[in-house]
């Protein structure tokens, strides 16, 4: 039994806001598939979750698992004795769980929850054989009538335990509340090597009442596939153009904890070939070395390509030649005369009408136009409004100069806040097409919301909504928000663009801040714009009840600021602060005094845009903290724009001190830019001082030749 509630990491729920409205091309880019994919079509969905099944599947039983075995005794409750009142296999407090045989979803009978205690918090679980290391889905079907109070309701969750018997750790996906017929509730996790003893729980969360019914409850092991390939250039969609690039290359990592093979026996085969093509264009085979952490990179030819689409396959060889998994990335080489109007070049930069963009902006739930003329008046130029735009609010925001990111991130049949609309998966496809036909032409649109943290038992579906807008759209990318920061690769072919959402202040330091998108980066092996999420609420705003909301409180201007210039020290090409409406009700500040010191942080970032966005080769400049190289609480970025070179150096909070900056020569001039001071030249090198959270910007102009 659950000692305590899930904290936000491992709980799905995460503070947003809900307010949502319901609802030819001939490039039709495709985006990298898992597998071989066949081109979108009306049966996409079923040849996605077909591809996803047989991925699933054939990895399993090569790598000796039985796929498909439930691991729950008694995962029906039908077993029990003719007078029993409890099912065999479970234990829980008889006061509040039963056997019910007169609802059941499928056989004879259901385990039944019925609590009128809010104070009373008690589970129904059962001991199951999981193997250490491995990776497994859980699932239970549940009805519900009257679920009240202030977590998600009802849901079952896994936790572990070590050999001296404490608690390690569990997993828990968010539940059924309010009264809905029967609803399946999944979580995906991996166990921890030191795991030594695993519980199943059915449960309602803590103080709620009212009633539930539990059935068909399953525990899977399943794999991941003993393969990752990731396409870093060319890094959009695949698009190749006249300018380039001129050698694209995949990255391959092994992925071998399900399996029982050696990365040195194992081969790697990569080719290139149009779909039309039999014989390769290009083709290179390499084994990999015994450390099966090494990624090993592929380069292959570019330059030279008619327009027309190309397929560059990646297969990873058994000891005795059979295939164990074989990936197919889609390249396309555009036509000479395709100017898109939003793009994602080989920088990862956002080019909008050409030109280098870097988007600033915040989360809305809806518009209100004289907000928005408020919001006009900062140099934030984007916004990403929960609910989806209207054409009259596309326009106002056009007239106003600001991008709009068009969220349909609720479209999946079976999410929380889908719409009523979508009853089905098959609902999806239509919409998704629809409205990105009807808004993808409008001159305010920057981008697609596709996802909001959705957890990885959705993955078909969003493959899927990424392929649709592709399609529909070859003018704009995606974006996608994940708080599972540490899952994002797996996430690698759901969009263009990703953000994580690191929301440390009132629970953590804002160090966070960098750690979360330094991570986020290496997930997506350095390939993928970051527009990362800074924390501007205040915690107490998504509490359930008030005991709590005294200890939590809205960030400071210097944490605000520490964190921005911490996501872009450590990659962000974008920020999209959450939230507008939080600004607005954050209890401890005034809306006043928070906007001022935003527009601030706003206009900081964007006067230095064009440098964060230079591409031009920049020095190595080498960070001392007394004896020792770059302290740990220093995220540190280095640009050339203009003939200067920049510095900047963010103190994450988690220490201070002087800090020593050598540079590749001695500089004719050096200012600090945030507080406009001149820093003393003495020779190839200056020092200064960084206190908690400050942020220095540098600018050094070299010496005349």
């Amino acid at each position: 039994m659950p000692d305590r509630q899930p904290t936000f990491e491992e709980d799905t729920m995460r503070p947003r806001a809900r307010d949502r409205r319901s609802c030819r091309n001939p490039l039709t880019p495709v985006p990298t598939c898992p597998t071989t994919c066949a081109p979108g079509g009306p049966k996409l969905r079923t040849k996605i979750l077909a591809a996803w099944l047989g991925l699933l599947l054939a990895a399993a039983w090569a790598g000796g698992a039985e796929p498909g075995a439930n691991l729950v005794a008694n995962p029906s409750f039908d077993q029990a004795s003719k007078d029993a009142s409890f099912p065999d296999a479970w234990s829980g407090a008889r006061a509040v769980y039963g056997l019910d045989r007169d609802v059941a979803r499928t056989g004879g009978a259901s385990l039944k929850y019925a609590n009128d205690d809010a104070g009373r918090y008690v589970l129904c679980s059962q001991r199951v054989d999981l193997r250490p290391g491995r990776k497994y889905r859980f699932s239970a079907w549940v009805k519900t009538r009257e679920i009240a109070g202030p977590e998600s309701g009802a849901t079952l969750c896994i936790e572990w335990r070590g050999a001296d018997g404490n608690w390690l750790g569990g997993s828990y996906p968010s539940g059924v509340k309010g009264t809905r017929d029967w609803t399946r509730v999944v979580g995906v996790t991996r166990v921890p090597d030191e795991a030594t003893s695993f519980t199943l729980a059915c449960y309602v969360r803590k103080g709620m009442t009212g009633t539930a019914w539990f059935d068909d409850v399953e525990v899977v092991q399943i794999v991941d596939p003993p393969m990752r390939t990731v396409l870093r250039s060319p890094v959009y969609r695949g698009r190749i153009a006249a300018g380039g690039p001129k050698l694209g290359q995949v990255r391959v990592r092994l992925d071998l904890v399900d399996y029982d093979h050696r990365p040195s026996d194992l081969r790697i085969r990569a080719s290139l070939h149009t779909p039309a093509e039999a014989k390769a264009r290009w083709q290179t085979e390499v084994r990999p070395g015994s450390d099966a952490a090494e990624p090993i990179d592929l380069s292959f030819p570019t330059s030279g390509l008619a327009a027309g689409r190309y397929e560059l396959n990646v297969e990873l060889l058994a000891p005795d030649g059979s295939e164990l998994q074989r990936t197919a990335h889609e390249l396309v080489r555009v036509p000479d005369d395709f100017r898109p109007r939003c793009t994602i070049d080989e920088h990862r930069r956002l080019l909008v009408d050409g030109e280098p963009f870097f988007p600033i902006g915040m989360y809305w739930s809806s518009i209100h136009e004289e907000d928005l003329k408020l919001y006009a008046r900062s140099k934030f130029n984007c916004l990403m409004p929960y609910g989806s735009p209207t054409r009259e609010q596309m326009d106002l925001a056009e007239r106003l100069g600001l991008k709009v990111i068009y969220s349909i991130k609720d479209w999946y049949a079976g999410s929380r806040y889908c719409p009523p609309s979508i009853k089905t998966v098959d609902d999806e496809e239509p919409m998704v097409r629809a409205r990105v036909g009807a808004f993808r032409d409008h001159p305010a649109l920057l981008a697609w919301y596709l996802n909001d943290e959705l957890p990885q038992h959705f993955m078909p579906q969003l493959d899927a909504h990424q392929r649709w807008v592709a399609e529909e759209d070859p003018d704009h990318p995606t974006w996608v928000v994940l708080y599972q920061y540490r899952e994002v690769s797996a996430y690698l072919n759901t969009f263009d663009v990703i953000g994580t959402d690191p929301y440390p202040i009132g629970r953590a330091p804002a160090s966070w801040a960098a750690e979360w998108t330094a991570e986020t980066f290496r997930q997506v092996e350095g390939a993928r714009p970051l527009w990362q999420v800074p924390q501007l609420h205040n915690w107490a705003n998504y509490r359930k009840d008030d005991s709590d909301a005294g200890k939590y409180r809205t960030p400071t201007f210097d944490e605000k600021r520490s964190m921005a210039w911490q996501c872009i020290c450590e990659g962000a090409t974008g920020l999209v602060f959450y939230s507008w409406y939080d600004v607005k009700r954050n209890p401890d500040v005034s809306f006043d005094e928070q906007w001022e010191g935003l527009k601030r942080i706003a206009a900081e970032i964007d006067r230095l845009a064009p440098v964060l966005l230079s591409v031009e080769p920049v020095p190595e400049v080498r960070t001392l903290c007394g004896s020792d190289t770059r302290p740990a609480w220093l995220r540190c970025l280095v640009r050339r724009h203009g003939g200067k070179l920049y510095v900047i150096a963010a103190n994450d909070g988690d220490g201070e001190g002087q800090v020593t900056f050598a540079l590749p020569a001695v500089p004719h001039r050096i200012r600090e830019l945030s507080d406009d001071r001149p820093i003393d030249v003495e020779g190839p090198s200056f020092a200064d001082e960084l206190g908690r959270l400050a942020v220095k910007i540098y600018e050094i102009v070299p010496a005349t030749p």
